[in-house]
């Protein structure tokens, strides 16, 4: 049995094993060594466990099954492209089979990542990320991750999608002292958590495949939603149904949702999946391509109980993985002139 580093009494069981693995990954403990890196990481992970992430050209970056790939795969990339990585959590929450981080981390950028190139050599740069856990007993078996890659394009000065009218690039904690990241589990209570779930069941609906041109009710109206690069930070309700909720109804038919994962902790929620729909409509700049296609999404919640409203929200989507669907290669584009960041 491993080691809890830094535990706390009453965290859920998903808790505890993600913190111990993430204080090793954070640490660089053992990076760069194959043989004592596998025997760490077999303490957390399943033999036969899956790294899904981002869409990359690199067809060896995208998804692992495995110690031995995910090492080959995504590990040694990441430790190659970027250096002295701070990883701040904001929101951390879990039950017992299932977990959710969301994150940005402050790096040195040194070399390609999904083929995308820093515009200079150790250039400092921020990553928005999340992650989602499934456990099998004590160990884990899935974990899906995802980068916001548009927006490592833009930093390294191409912006691949159209400007959007919001702040891009910018992300911070929740607006509480529910402790960061947030929530602390000791301090949540099992009744919130059901509330939060149920409210956000209704929010996923009805955002992303409700057919009204308005946001859920739940929403505040100085609500703040984190986009990612395309779509940006919303700082009230009319924001994000102007840029957010009417870009989904205006591009997408006939839509459905596939949710693999959703957790709720206290007052926070995390759930990732796919929404699936008709192209048949414009979409960040490109035309509709009329195709059956699906979007990644993760997306996260603080959800005021007492109330029953939600105030904060987060989102990344895997928007490259999205256009090559309709053969727009997004990472192509930091080769193309026509897509250079001007005064960025």
């Amino acid at each position: 049995m491993f080691m809890l580093l830094g535990s706390c009494v009453g965290d859920p069981l998903a808790k505890e094993v993600i913190r111990a693995m993430d204080e090793v990954i954070s640490d660089h403990v053992a990076w760069d060594d194959w043989e004592e890196w596998s025997k760490i990481m077999e303490e957390y992970f399943t033999e036969d466990m899956i790294y899904d992430t981002n869409w990359s050209p690199d067809e060896t970056m995208n998804n692992s099954t495995g110690i031995q790939e995910w090492w080959d795969n995504e590990h040694i990339p990441y430790n190659m492209a970027f250096d002295n990585a701070t990883f701040n959590q904001m929101i951390f929450a879990a039950e017992e089979t299932t977990a959710t981080t969301t994150t940005y981390a402050n790096v040195q950028w040194k070399g390609p990542f999904c083929t995308v190139q820093p515009s200079s050599n150790m250039m400092p740069a921020t990553m928005r990320i999340f992650d989602f856990y499934l456990m099998r007993g004590d160990h884990i078996f899935y974990n899906w991750m995802m980068i916001d890659t548009v927006d490592l394009m833009l930093q390294a000065g191409t912006r691949a999608l159209p400007k959007s009218p919001l702040r891009e690039g910018f992300v911070r904690p929740p607006n509480s002292m529910d402790g960061i990241p947030a929530p602390i589990s000791r301090l949540s209570r099992m009744e919130d958590a059901a509330i939060a779930k149920n409210i956000v069941r209704q929010v996923i609906e009805h955002d992303l495949i409700g057919e009204e041109l308005n946001s859920s009710s739940y929403w505040t109206e100085d609500m703040t939603w984190y986009g990612p690069v395309g779509f940006g930070m919303a700082t009230n309700k009319k924001e994000y149904e102007d840029v957010f909720i009417t870009a989904i109804r205006n591009a997408f038919t006939e839509r459905e949702l596939e949710i693999d994962i959703l957790t709720c902790e206290g007052t926070y929620c995390g759930a990732n999946g796919w929404l699936h729909g008709i192209n048949s409509g414009d979409f960040l700049g490109e035309k509709a391509s009329n195709k059956a296609v699906k979007l990644r999404f993760g997306l996260h919640w603080r959800v005021d109980t007492k109330n029953g409203v939600i105030p904060e929200g987060y989102a990344i989507f895997d928007l490259p993985g999205f256009f090559i669907q309709n053969g727009i290669n997004l990472y192509e584009r930091q080769n193309e002139l026509e897509y250079a960041v001007e005064n960025y």
